[in-house]
């Protein structure tokens, strides 16, 4: 099963198991993205849930949105990277804006949802491109994401990211 799914260069960063960030690549200029309301489309009970899945996916695009990140982002945020490298949500705000940093759309294949009621977990398997410091890249990787429903609505509170040659 395929379902369209974006995410930008954290996730991108996130996969890659001895990244350097110090960015020095020359970004292009910024051309704002229009979203297309079909992509990052979440089949999900709660609409809550759903917008905030694919508005976190929409804030990973290209160069990243930092300050939508910081709204679906929950401040005890962990992200456990591909190579072990634990990080949290400054860091993965980090990752997603750094300048230099940019990642292409691309789908999730065997995607999941396990709905634990106020905690749900969203993942599958990716193969993701884009550019870091200058340089193309492509990794293919596992993840999943855990979000939870609390005072301030749905956040992603953990992310774990696993390379994996095929799904």
């Amino acid at each position: 099963m395929l379902f369209p799914l974006r995410r930008a260069a954290a996730l991108a960063l996130l996969f890659l198991p001895t990244a350097s960030f110090s960015l020095a690549q020359s970004s292009p200029t910024h051309i704002p993205t229009i979203h297309n309301p079909k992509t990052h489309h979440y089949d999900l009970p709660d609409p809550a849930l759903a917008s905030a899945a694919q508005r976190y996916d929409w804030a990973q695009e290209g160069k990243g949105d930092r300050a939508e990140l910081e709204k679906l982002v929950a401040d005890n945020y962990v992200l456990v990277r591909a190579s072990g490298k634990v990080t949290n949500k400054a860091g993965l705000i980090d990752l997603v804006c750094h300048p230099g940093s940019y990642t292409n759309p691309y789908t999730v294949e065997s995607p999941f949802v396990r709905d634990l009621g106020t905690t749900v977990i969203l993942g599958g398997w990716v193969r993701i491109s884009g550019t870091e410091n200058g340089k193309p890249f492509e990794q293919k990787a596992r993840f999943a994401d855990i979000w939870h429903k609390g005072p301030k609505g749905w956040q992603l509170t953990y992310t774990q990211v696993t390379l994996a040659d095929r799904p």
